[in-house]
């Protein structure tokens, strides 16, 4: 009797500590599937952007880039769009072309950039509130801009995504193009 109450407790116990431990992997897991998800988002802007996509059914216009715009201020979301006017940041003439919407608490903890003089500047610790991601064929580097700033260039972006436990993982977007996610939590 006392061997069978000492195995139910030592198994009671393993439970528990699978059942705790289930959770932090189940969070891990879905930020990191969050993170992916930002990255082909991005990756399917590239392609948008590279490839003969028409803008508009039937209206005749190819010539147009297309990019993916961050906003700090609604970090619960973030959209692709078609830079109609060609400025190469997101502004009210361009059209969305898909609005994404994180659910469950996940949102987008930061935002940055970095410079060609390798300073970086992100939305926690600089006044930042936008990124925008674009491409323009046929180039197929990306085209960084924070918060619609055409006069400075950029070599890199991160979009850091957080689960509502506070794990982390990030995005990182290089002016070549390369699209990287973190493989580990930060």
């Amino acid at each position: 009797m006392i061997e069978l109450v000492v195995s139910t407790g030592i198994m009671l116990m393993i439970t528990m500590m699978v059942l705790v431990n289930h959770a932090a992997f189940g969070g891990n897991v879905l930020v990191g599937a969050l993170a992916y998800d930002v990255g082909l988002s991005i990756r399917q802007a590239q392609v948008f952007g590279l490839s003969v996509r028409e803008f508009g059914v039937g209206t005749g216009t190819f010539d147009i880039g297309y990019g993916v715009h961050f906003d700090i201020d609604n970090a619960s979301s973030y959209e692709i769009f078609a830079d109609v006017n060609k400025s190469k940041t997101f502004d009210t003439v361009d059209g969305a072309e898909e609005v994404f919407t994180m659910g469950q608490g996940f949102s987008i903890a930061r935002i940055c950039g970095t410079t060609v003089a390798s300073i970086e500047r992100c939305s926690n610790v600089d006044t930042i509130s936008t990124l925008d991601i674009t491409f323009i064929r046929p180039d197929p580097d990306a085209v960084i801009r924070i918060d619609g700033d055409a006069a400075t260039l950029y070599q890199s972006a991160r979009i850091v995504v957080q689960s509502p436990h506070g794990r982390e993982r990030e995005v990182t977007v290089e002016s070549t193009g390369q699209i990287s996610i973190s493989q580990t939590q930060i």
